[in-house]
């Protein structure tokens, strides 16, 4: 259980650093979909997981909105902006 949550703040990270806060929304959606799967496998100790998860998800995602506006700050616009289709 741990590991998802690594994986969680890991996913946060990537989603601030680089998408808007629309799929933040859809990554917490998501782990709470997840919710019911951890229930089943894990019992009454899953809801304490879910609630880690959804802190994960969020932390990471402001720790990834801190990273990019460094690197913004830093002058490395190009590296991190993602590319937009026509």
């Amino acid at each position: 259980m741990l590991y998802a949550a690594i994986l969680h703040l890991l996913a946060g990270v990537a989603t601030g650093a680089i998408f808007k806060v629309r799929t933040l929304l859809i990554l917490l959606v998501l782990v709470l979909l997840e919710a019911p799967f951890l229930m089943l496998t894990h019992g009454s100790i899953a809801l304490l997981w879910t609630v880690a998860n959804l802190i994960g998800v969020q932390t990471g995602y402001m720790s990834g909105l801190i990273a990019r506006g460094a690197l913004e700050h830093a002058g490395y616009p190009r590296a991190i902006r993602p590319r937009r289709l026509p």
